[in-house]
């Protein structure tokens, strides 16, 4: 039976009728939606065509009424919201159902639950200073009483409770599903996870408190009928490739840049110090100072001096707390605590600030998001990675699949089930885009009308952006490095001639400065031979002179 209505009481009746849509959605519960005639003709209906010349609805229309389920292909949905057209003949029906876990609604659980309670003992070191009265004798010989004072220590032993505010998903799941009759399928290892409730887990309808442990332990969940099948993550990986215009007719993009936030303040630890607690201090502070001012006080002098007049003090000693030492630690009776913050009279102990890698890599501009305070205790690393979780620093991207030909091409583009990963390939791009399935709308009645898968984007983890980045950033330096090298070489070549032409010039410029050497050589020469000859003709004249003498 494909499609039928099922009484509270158990009475079944067939929906003959082909337009059947069911909607899944992530992380919420899947609705259908049926539309049929109460009596079908063949003939005047063409969008409805049975086998039969004439298919009576009659009966399953009888069967609508609260909490009767529409069950489609093993899958269970309660009754919502019919309507019933009577201005057609036969009457047109449109009933709608969400699947049967909407019960965990009916559910309101209004008690706490807290983690196990431990027995601490705990050794007090208590000191104190004791005052006596202790005679003394003076140098005249009488006999007077002096304080003295000593401290003594005085150690006590304390059974103290303490609720562990540490609770597993194993126990939350417990508490909540008990006498629902819904079954859990979970990983060993998910449910042992722990989580701090200091105020305690509850108070609250099943439902939403189920989607808490969700946003709190980080998981994922969804429904098969009254199994509640919860995992780190929903789907599998590599589990389909849409190309477009191949093996499905379109895809659609859209992006959302609205949400985009990169900066964030997270607090945690919070102490139990209240505002409350101090303005009843207040109050209690003023109406004593009320009642003092009430007091008739003595108009005399006289009077004044005898009612402030100080009785003696008839007590031996008088005891004082200095100190109190609790398991060897020192705890004074008067510490003032320095506090990290204080909001609405709470005061937290860890706080952290992250500001996303994108705003110094790519320019982002710094978009602060609402400052969030936690009740739970957290570590100084479970708080970074809370803190990382809630910064939206990449756009919504969605992605719709539709096209005649989806269901013709089923063996070609894979498993299609929500949360499942894969791939999709654009005409208009060159890289295949990695998405995830976070919506389907199924026609299971119709062939021939096409399924439509919607799928959503991956968020930036910043660790492997920056290794990303690191990769891009290594290979752009090696091309670099390579076109330096080629530079170089070129440069080395050019160098080279340079050094031949250097290497001419140099040749023509010892041969251009050995013919200057030759010239001087030959004028300096020149100017010896002229001063040689003028000396011989001195010397012929002299000598001709001494002859004629």
């Amino acid at each position: 039976m494909g499609v039928y209505i099922k009484t509270p009481k158990g009475d079944e009746a067939p929906i003959v009728t082909n337009d059947v849509t069911i909607n899944e959605n992530l992380g919420s519960l899947s609705t259908i939606t049926i539309n049929f005639y109460s009596a079908t003709n063949a003939k005047l209906d063409r969008l409805h065509p049975v086998n039969n010349d004439f298919v009576n609805n009659r009966l399953a229309q009888t069967m609508i009424m609260p909490f009767a389920e529409i069950v489609c292909r093993g899958q269970r949905f309660y009754l919502q919201e019919p309507k019933i057209d009577d201005s057609t003949d036969p009457p047109a029906i449109t009933v709608t159902g969400i699947q049967i876990a909407k019960k965990l609604h009916w559910k309101y659980i209004g008690k706490l639950l807290h983690g196990k309670t431990k027995k601490i003992p705990k050794t007090e070191i208590i000191k104190y200073r004791v005052t006596e009265k202790v005679p003394h004798t003076t140098k005249t010989g009488k006999t007077v009483m002096r304080d003295k004072s000593v401290v003594k220590k005085d150690k006590k032993t304390v059974i103290t409770k303490k609720v562990d505010d540490k609770i597993s998903l194993s126990v939350c799941l417990d508490f909540l599903f008990k006498d629902t009759g819904i079954k859990v399928k979970c990983d060993d290892s998910l449910k042992k996870k722990m989580y701090s409730y200091p105020d305690g887990f509850g108070k609250g309808y099943a439902d939403v408190l189920l989607k808490k442990l969700a946003t709190d332990f980080g998981f994922e969940y969804k429904w098969d009928n009254l199994t509640c099948i919860i995992d780190k993550k929903i789907g599998k990986k590599d589990s389909f490739y849409f190309v477009d215009k191949v093996n499905c007719q379109k895809i659609d993009k859209e992006e959302n840049y609205s949400n985009i936030t990169t900066k964030i303040t997270v607090y945690s630890n919070p102490k139990k110090t209240r505002k409350s607690s101090v303005s009843h201090a207040a109050k209690e502070t003023n109406s004593f100072k009320k009642k003092s001012s009430k007091i008739k006080k003595p108009g005399y002098k006289k009077e004044r001096k005898e009612l402030t007049t100080r009785s003696r003090y008839k007590r031996k000693y008088e005891k004082k707390v200095l100190s109190v030492t609790i398991d060897g630690k020192k705890v004074p009776t008067s510490t003032v605590k320095k506090t990290t913050k204080t909001t609405h009279g709470v005061q937290y102990k860890n706080h952290f600030t992250y500001t996303s890698p994108l705003v110094e890599q790519e320019g982002y501009p710094v978009i602060d998001a609402k400052t969030v305070y936690y009740k739970s205790n957290f570590t100084m690393d479970e708080l970074k990675a809370k803190a990382k979780s809630l910064v939206h620093d990449t756009p919504l991207v969605s992605y719709t699949v539709t096209g005649s030909n989806f269901k013709a091409f089923s063996k070609i583009h894979g498993e299609v089930e929500l949360g499942n990963q894969g791939l999709i390939m654009q005409l208009n791009r060159d890289k295949a885009q990695k998405a995830r399935i976070t919506a389907i709308e199924r026609h299971p009645e119709d062939d021939s009308v096409a399924d439509k898968i919607t799928f959503g984007n991956f968020r930036t983890d910043p660790v492997l952006y920056q290794i990303r980045q690191q990769r891009e950033f290594q290979e752009l330096r090696d091309s670099y490095a390579d076109l330096n090298d080629d530079i170089y070489d070129l440069s080395v070549s050019n160098s080279g001639i340079l050094d031949l032409v250097n290497d001419n010039d140099s040749m023509r410029n010892n041969v251009g400065n050995w013919h200057v050497i030759n010239l001087k050589r030959i004028n300096s020469n020149k100017r010896k031979l002229k001063k040689q000859q003028a000396e011989i003709d001195a010397l012929k004249a002299s000598l001709s002179a001494s002859k004629k003498k």
